[in-house]
């Protein structure tokens, strides 16, 4: 997937809107539902019966024999099913509360250095109408690490993020082209930059009268 429905924190705040919105509806017409998820969580009577039927799967399928061994796989499974929950939701529970990781003798994750350059906002944007009608033609200075670029477009406030739409993508920064406008219509454009991990920021908006 592009990005995960449910991982709002790559998103923009006009994209994080209406996933948020959609699970609250969801809980206001069904609050059981957030109760079943509540439900998922292990308590620690849970913990203890995976960890238990862990360690005594472990030790009869010393034997090699394939009975055991499939015991072995199923109670590891529910091993790692109920501790990732748990270990998911302490880290969580560390941003707010540090000294957990600690006391569950978790280490703090290690920051991953990353080779993948940090997309930048596309500079110098240039507008121009195109060879037809209803087309302009977008011309940004290339950044580094950009795989292709994100035009969007808007008519009315530009100040509103409401108000911006998808109009078109490319892969060369000196030609970028949104079709299917309006002519007669003045348009706001901005373009950011796609990457190996996400989007990077829009660039200054700028505008033309669409012919």
């Amino acid at each position: 997937m592009e990005l995960l429905m449910d991982n709002i924190t790559v998103s923009s705040s006009a994209e994080a809107m209406p996933k948020t919105a959609a699970v609250l509806v969801a809980i206001a017409k069904k609050p059981e539902l957030y109760d079943l998820i509540k439900s998922c969580f292990p308590g620690m009577q849970e913990l203890q019966e995976a960890d238990e039927e862990h360690k005594a799967a472990f030790s009869a399928a010393t034997d090699g024999a394939p009975e055991m061994a499939k015991r072995l796989k199923a109670a590891r499974q529910k091993l790692d099913r109920k501790f990732n929950i748990f270990f998911t939701m302490l880290r969580h529970a560390a941003v707010e509360h540090p000294d957990l990781l600690e006391a569950f003798g978790v280490p703090p994750e290690k920051v991953r250095r990353s080779n993948t350059p940090i997309l930048t906002s596309p500079g110098n944007v240039r507008v121009a109408h195109g060879k037809v009608a209803g087309e302009i033609v977008l011309r940004v200075e290339p950044v580094k690490g950009a795989k292709s670029y994100d035009i969007s477009c808007c008519i009315g406030d530009p100040s509103i993020e409401a108000n911006w739409r998808h109009c078109g993508v490319g892969t060369r920064a000196s030609h970028l082209v949104a079709e299917g406008l309006t002519p007669g219509t003045v348009y706001w454009f901005r373009v950011r930059a796609i990457g190996t991990n996400g989007k990077g920021p829009w660039s200054q908006f700028v505008s033309l009268m669409c012919v």
